[in-house]
């Protein structure tokens, strides 16, 4: 079995189109076909439902997708291991998050950054239940996000590194109600026009739950799954809108806009959860920077 073989079999299923697998693996398409067939060959099944294009996996190509996964994740394990021993960490770390928790990861980032330079990172926003999957797929390293929606399997395969709690904030270009350090209820918010995340993220769920508990009704005027548009329709006076208290603190920080803290609003608890086997070196740098 060719290890980059593996690697363009994942490619087609992840983009579903021959062509754009093709560029995404640096080869022709031709090539990439090969590969993939040779790969049927040796397994001695197929992989892949053709037409005159990408149609779907196979069962057998459902499978052996996941399997795959594991296999390009344990060959970029051994690379992190082996360059250890040229005396600087190379390679690349994945971490997912969710657009609201208790914890503003950029420093963090830059910490990790400047102790391993050679490390890139890709940091992905997704919802709490995507997030739960890429990490069980091995398509993500690091997650921060919610300790819900996970099934026994999963409690049983993550390791979890609880954060403080995610109390909520108001965010809005206006003092809400006197002083900024007063807490504020979901009734003194009355009815204020609000810009919320969109209603499939997890931390618009706590919000909807508290709204349903308190018979509040929402003035909502814009919804959105962009964390960035929802602090430009607040700087735009648009409306106030409802984050973590990390979101908060740093949205205050890097552009002024004033916030009052929100009691009456419960949410889960912040988390990082990693995996526990397959563990990279990168990984295992990001945790203990946590720990320490």
């Amino acid at each position: 079995m060719n290890i980059r073989h593996l690697h363009y079999f994942q490619q087609l299923a992840q983009l579903q189109h021959f062509a754009k697998a093709a560029n995404a693996c640096h080869v022709t398409q031709p090539t990439l076909s090969a590969g993939i067939c040779s790969l049927e060959k040796s397994l001695g099944t197929e992989l892949v439902v053709r037409g005159s294009q990408f149609v779907a996996l196979t069962d057998a190509g459902q499978i052996m997708l996941q399997y795959a996964e594991r296999m390009l994740q344990e060959q970029a394990a051994l690379k992190q291991e082996l360059s250890l021993f040229r005396g600087q960490l190379t390679g690349s770390l994945r971490i997912g998050i969710v657009p609201q928790s208790s914890i503003d990861i950029m420093p963090l980032i830059k910490l990790f950054n400047q102790a391993y330079p050679n490390i890139s990172i890709k940091l992905s926003v997704m919802t709490n239940g995507q997030l739960i999957e890429s990490l069980s797929l091995h398509k993500t390293d690091i997650g921060l996000g919610f300790d819900e929606q996970l099934t026994e399997v999963n409690r049983r395969s993550f390791v979890f590194y609880p954060q403080r709690a995610n109390q909520m904030a108001l965010l809005s270009c206006d003092s809400v109600d006197g002083s900024a350090s007063k807490c504020l209820s979901l009734y003194d918010i009355g009815t204020r026009p609000l810009v919320l995340l969109s209603q499939n993220m997890q931390f618009r769920k706590y919000i909807d739950n508290a709204m349903a508990q308190a018979g509040i009704d929402f003035n909502l005027v814009l919804e959105t799954d962009s964390l960035f548009h929802l602090i430009g329709a607040v700087k735009h006076g648009l409306g106030c809108a409802i984050v973590s208290r990390g979101i908060a603190e740093s949205v205050a920080q890097l552009f002024g806009i004033p916030y009052q803290l929100l009691d009456g609003v419960s949410s889960g608890q912040t988390v990082f959860m990693t995996r526990k086997h397959s563990i990279t070196p990168a990984m295992k740098a990001f945790m203990r920077q946590l720990e320490s």
